[in-house]
């Protein structure tokens, strides 16, 4: 049967925990070095921790190790590999090519969205190259989705949530460009979240100081239908950044609707075990966002990005009715409430995003602020960032994750044997002997205390379902005996699942030649060390160059490529029926200049530089 996995960030082991009992059949993590995420590495024993409790549930664990790297870094990636994979990781994450020229652990090996997975030939390429997944590019609609899928095999992973870049994954050189921080080395400066001003080639600015690149979140949150028909096997959820609170709500949010979605679907089930219960009410909009998105889905053409604000403004709570030195009276929404410690914005009338923090909620839906306030308009739409009861509801274990398990208890000639075998499929078999046999002189007591005695399954992540005794015997069992039968038991099961990972036998060195595409790329083509040349020379590339963060090319660059388009956001369209008149422009960022083109056929948009003023 087909199998669906949601699979979810985690920064540290402690989202990671929040993120597998949140529901998350599998989590994607950095270890020691090597990820694109260069603030969030973990060490390998935490890596273990990771893996131990993620395979009690049958999920998987996927380590990123996707920054291109130098001829140094290279063999240091190569045994980090093996590390990872003695700690326990069930599949690798990479970008640089340079990684399969040479050994891999025998686990699975995955094509990160960095190598622009974006084409049937590219994917197909990566398919017969030996990887065993491909994350696309987000891209992509759902159209162009079932065309990979038509004319591909491997397992296909999606992006469903979180935030957007607004360039193509592994081919935006605009932080590098800039101030020399690549994103491809995990060290991007997110100049798109900076502000931003737009001209025309008369030097008119069109937009100041707005965020013109900084695009809402992604939320596939209607479509999962589609995608599984599409033919995605994994459901990623963006945010290796992102706090514990994040993690726990939105990976929950989407257990439910996935498995909602998945009655539709009686030939589609979930890759991993386990009932998820949490103590609150899963709600994406009061986890961090900057608004959503479809993006690209069903290639409607809309203004993708928030130009008003890089962060998350929240939801509307109401409109402001009256103002004090230090408190202001609130016309609220149906149905909202205010409390302690919640986070409120507005925008003043200059369009610029202020906010504060509520000291005291009345109920009278008035609260008392600490600072001095400003003077604020009557009828100011007001919102929420940080809802404080919400936000205490996600702390500790407010969500918890079981196994059904089910036991049969049976006395042999001399002492008695406990099976177990939990949902996941797993079996195992504790024995023991009695020393002193005696028969028990309550058999009615004796049945209640094994039925006790082996339910109590405590801190472990089981939930009796089935409990079978058979007493031909009658034996008097000691309570330290029993006691013991069920740890070894537990015990002999959480080993079994350890050692369930599928050995992948890797044959990168016949990897067809690459697609006609991808042989032009230049400096695209990310290079940093001599065996990624190396296997693009002996796959096909030609003019193949050292990536932009090694010899940076002379004159202004392609540094940006974007389904984002700012002519059509500002009505220069024709090919949406706009009637706007088409002019050349020109995007400042800090003091940095580039140059917009535009592939209108492809509905791209490129940016080009840096260019002198």
């Amino acid at each position: 049967m087909r199998t669906i996995e949601l699979l979810a960030p985690a920064r540290d082991k402690a989202c990671a925990r929040a993120a597998i009992m949140s529901g998350a059949d599998a989590v994607y993590i950095g270890g020691p070095a090597f990820g694109a995420r260069a603030a969030a590495p973990n060490s390998l024993e935490d890596i273990k921790e990771v893996c131990s409790l993620a395979h009690e549930f049958g999920a998987k664990v996927h380590v990123t190790l996707n920054t291109i790297l130098t001829d140094e870094e290279l063999e240091k990636a190569r045994e980090l590999a093996f590390k990872l994979y003695d700690a326990g990781a069930d599949a690798l994450i990479v970008q640089d090519m340079g990684l399969l020229q040479g050994e891999l652990p025998p686990l699975e090996i995955h094509a990160s969205t960095q190598q622009d997975n974006s084409t049937p030939e590219k994917v197909k390429f990566l398919e017969d190259a030996g990887f065993s997944q491909v994350v696309l590019a987000r891209e992509l609609s759902i159209r162009e989705i079932r065309e990979i899928r038509r004319r591909t095999q491997v397992k296909l992973e999606c992006f469903i949530h979180g935030a957007l870049c607004v360039g193509v994954s592994g081919r935006c050189y605009l932080s590098a460009a800039i101030t020399g921080r690549s994103a491809n080395r995990g060290e991007c400066a997110q100049l798109c979240r900076v502000a931003q001003s737009l001209y025309d080639g008369d030097g008119n600015c069109l937009a100041r100081d707005r965020y013109l690149l900084s695009m809402k979140d992604l939320s596939q949150a209607p479509n999962l239908g589609e995608l599984i028909d599409a033919g995605i096997s994994s459901f990623k959820i963006e945010g290796r950044l992102k706090d514990e609170g994040y993690v726990r709500n939105v990976t929950a949010y989407y257990r439910a609707l996935i498995d909602k979605t998945l009655e539709g679907f009686p030939d589609v089930r979930r890759s991993s075990y386990g009932t998820t219960r949490t103590a609150f009410k899963p709600d994406i909009s009061k986890s961090f966002n900057r608004g959503f998105t479809e993006y690209n889905a069903h290639e409607v053409k809309e203004n993708y990005a928030n130009f008003d604000a890089p962060g998350f403004v929240g939801t509307r709570i109401g409109t402001l009715m009256a103002q004090g030195a230090h408190d202001l009276r609130f016309k609220l929404d149906k149905g909202v409430a205010l409390h302690n410690g919640d986070s409120l914005n507005y925008y003043t009338a200059k369009g610029t995003l202020e906010g504060f923090r509520v000291s005291t909620a009345r109920e009278s839906g008035s609260a008392e602020i600490f600072q001095r306030l400003p003077e604020i308009e009557a009828g100011t739409v007001f919102y929420r960032s940080k809802d404080a009861a919400f936000e205490r509801s996600l702390e500790g274990e407010s969500s918890t994750r079981t196994l059904a398990l089910a036991l049969r208890y049976f006395e042999t000639d001399d002492g008695a044997t406990l099976e177990a075998q939990d949902e996941t499929g797993a079996k195992a078999v504790a024995q023991c002997t009695i020393p002193k046999l005696q028969q028990a002189s309550d058999f009615g007591r004796l049945e209640q205390n094994l039925r006790d005695k082996l339910g109590r399954l405590g801190q472990s992540h089981y939930e009796l379902k089935e409990l079978t005794l058979e007493l031909p015997h009658h034996h008097f069992m000691p309570q330290s005996l029993i006691n013991g039968l069920r740890r070894d038991a537990i015990a002999a099961l959480h080993e079994q699942k350890q050692s369930r990972r599928v050995h992948v036998e890797h044959h990168f060195t016949d990897a067809p030649l690459l697609p006609e595409a991808e042989r032009h790329l230049g400096f695209r083509a990310n290079i940093m060390n001599r065996k990624a040349l190396d296997f693009y020379e002996a796959h096909g590339g030609q003019d193949v160059k050292p990536a932009y963060e090694m010899e940076r090319p002379e004159g202004p660059q392609g540094v940006l490529v974007s389904k984002h388009c700012l002519r059509f956001c500002f009505g220069m369209c024709h090919k949406h029926g706009q009637d706007g008149k088409v002019k050349h422009l020109r995007l400042k960022i800090g003091r940095t200049y580039f140059d917009l083109k535009f592939d209108c056929k492809n509905c791209l948009m490129i940016l080009e530089g840096p260019v002198k003023d």
